[in-house]
């Protein structure tokens, strides 16, 4: 009777540990891919893969600028071709923990009685706050190394001409401007209460800070753009100590390849994967995510 005692007293002291480690989430199995140079060739580069487990709670996806319209029709078209995939990814990835973060960039007036645009609002101004996080970021250092692979100084439209200026009189006649016709975010994305949105650098940065998220997935487009530049993108997350990674097949860009090198849309967007993979951060993929295959266009 005496042992049977003790032993009901021992269970009782270790049992809210073992109910702590059952409320706690599953971790997040993932495999991030690097470029590193070849040790044998010059001006070569190999894949390295690192495989990490994410706490949610200490993760966040970060969907960058999947607008309702753009400027260029084919990036519409790519856009709402890829939005279903990308949603099954967010309410995966919610239903884990892990906060999604809505970014939209000059559509918050569409927000602004959302709770998620007041969460992010209300988040308190970190202490670490880096000085240029509420600024676009062109480069960083570790891109001095390489050579930026595409010709973008067009803006990237690959729009056919004729199709081009019909979309550009269609957008006039919604009444929204040619060269900037986005309003809010794509509706096929879905936003719930518990998450965040905004487009301001300075608040998701409060925001990761005020939750302890040092893991962040950014997705959406353009990869060239936004992605990259934006005061919540790659290269300020990346520069900021963030341990940030690209979702490689959740994303586009702005290419034209009537421009250098010269080569399909699609292959573009895989240059600048590889430049990103060399000089800014890993990547990952869907799959790992939500299983299945990873996301391809139609086109490619």
């Amino acid at each position: 009777m005496i042992a049977h005692r003790f032993a009901i007293i021992a269970l009782l002291a270790v049992f809210p540990a073992l109910q702590a480690r059952a409320d706690e989430p599953a971790a997040i199995k993932l495999t991030l891919r690097t470029l590193r140079p070849a040790e044998d060739k010059k001006d070569t580069y190999v894949p390295v893969t690192k495989a990490e487990s994410w706490n949610p709670k200490q993760s966040a996806i970060i969907v960058c600028d999947m607008w309702d319209l753009h400027h260029c029709l084919n990036a519409v078209r790519r856009l709402e071709e890829m939005a279903p995939r990308m949603n099954q990814v967010l309410e995966k990835a919610r239903s884990q923990g892990i906060l999604i973060i809505h970014a939209p960039s000059s559509c918050m007036d569409a927000y602004k009685e959302y709770p998620g645009r007041k969460l992010a609002q209300n988040a308190p101004k970190a202490a670490n706050l880096p000085k240029d996080i509420g600024v676009w970021c062109h480069k960083i250092p570790n891109e001095e190394k390489g050579k930026y692979p595409i010709d973008q100084s067009d803006g990237g439209e690959d729009d056919d001409p004729k199709e081009h200026a019909e979309w550009r009189a269609k957008l006039t006649k919604l009444g929204r401007n040619p060269g900037a016709p986005w309003k809010k975010q794509y509706d096929g994305l879905k936003i719930y209460d518990q998450d965040a949105i905004s487009d301001s650098g300075v608040e998701i940065w409060n925001l990761l800070e005020q939750r302890g998220i040092s893991n962040v997935i950014v997705l959406g487009v353009h990869t060239n753009m936004c992605v990259l530049g934006r005061p919540f993108g790659l290269r300020q997350l990346a520069k900021n100590g963030k341990n940030v990674v690209l979702m490689r097949d959740m994303t586009d860009t702005m290419y034209n390849p009537a421009r250098a090198p010269y080569v399909p849309h699609f292959r573009g967007t895989e240059l600048i994967i590889e430049h990103i993979e060399k000089f800014v951060c890993p990547t990952i993929t869907s799959d790992q995510v939500i299983g299945g295959e990873t996301f391809r266009f139609k086109g490619m």
